[in-house]
């Protein structure tokens, strides 16, 4: 069982799930002196919190939430150093670094998964964007269309909850984009061409499941990148169920390539998104390969 365990409950999450789960797992933290469990108040609280947990004493921070929380997670664990691992209840939206990880879902197998004592060690990727800002993320990046859709994601209804409400987030905005012209850098590699999007993937699942790089593995340095390329809205909209398949790596206009380093060129308001959060616009620069975390999936 988890040593210490800080628990970061965040209460926007799958529209008010994680936080209906708060009091259910504070009882079973009750006869643990060493637990402590916080509902965050604000973007980046998880981040603040989870950069102090090694010096309090902690040895694993749970991220109750969905990737946007583990994200946040991921960042502050970086930057406070130490040996301390990751958990995730996957009770967000997407949860697709979950997804990719066989986790459990549901509250109480996701917490018995969360709290366990065996974990497995995954890669994690940087990136840089126009602004010249850092961030770490474990699942995908991208640019282009789905960065698009995340941007409108970001500012969610009720109806843009779940699978069902991604879906209907992207035939939304798949009316009014625009494919990017870019340049596309992969360990070396350049060409240039214009794309509805770009996707690097550290995992196989993106966007709420959907199978964007089926053949990526969290655990080999390197990442997956899908360049979907000048294909119509019409086109797009067909090849929605592919995604989830993960059958569209045979359509002629997807192109997937493998490196540890990417860069991505194009004109600066191309929006950029890190596991379905916005994260501002080109160059987008990502290297993997040199850093990692440790991840509960599962045991006692």
């Amino acid at each position: 069982m988890a040593r210490a365990p800080l628990v970061l409950v965040n209460p926007a999450a799958g529209g008010g799930r994680a936080l209906r789960a708060a009091s259910w797992i504070r009882e079973r933290l009750e006869s643990r002196a060493d637990a402590r469990l916080v509902v965050t108040s604000r973007p980046g609280h998880a981040e603040s919190l989870a950069s102090e947990a090694h010096a309090r004493g902690h040895g694993r921070v749970i991220a109750v939430g969905g990737d946007g929380t583990v994200q946040e997670v991921i960042n502050g664990l970086l930057a406070g150093g130490g040996p301390v691992e990751l958990g995730i209840v996957p009770l967000g939206s997407g949860n697709d670094l979950a997804r990719s990880l066989a986790l459990a879902r549901g509250l109480e197998p996701g917490w018995r998964v969360a709290i366990g004592s065996r974990t497995r060690t995954i890669d994690v990727a940087l990136a840089r964007n126009g602004s010249g800002h850092e961030r770490w993320f474990a699942s995908a990046g991208g640019i282009g269309f789905d960065a698009q859709v995340a941007a409108s994601m970001a500012e969610r209804s009720w109806w843009q909850l779940g699978r069902a409400g991604y879906l209907a987030t992207t035939l939304v905005e798949l009316k009014r984009f625009h494919n990017a012209f870019v340049t596309i850098d992969v360990d070396g590699d350049t060409r240039e061409a214009s794309v509805l999007f770009v996707a690097i993937a550290n995992g196989p699942l993106y966007g709420g499941g959907m199978r964007i790089a089926p053949a990526a593995r969290l655990d080999d340095g390197q990442l997956d990148v899908c360049v979907v390329g000048d294909i119509s809205r019409l086109t797009a909209l067909r090849q929605l169920p592919n995604l989830y398949r993960g059958t569209h790596v045979s359509h002629p206009q997807v192109a997937m390539q493998r490196g540890a380093s990417i860069t991505i060129g194009g004109e600066a308001n191309t929006r950029i998104h890190l596991d379905g959060e916005p994260f501002g616009g080109l160059p987008l620069a990502v290297s993997t390969g040199w850093r990692s975390v440790e991840v509960a999936v599962g045991g006692h």
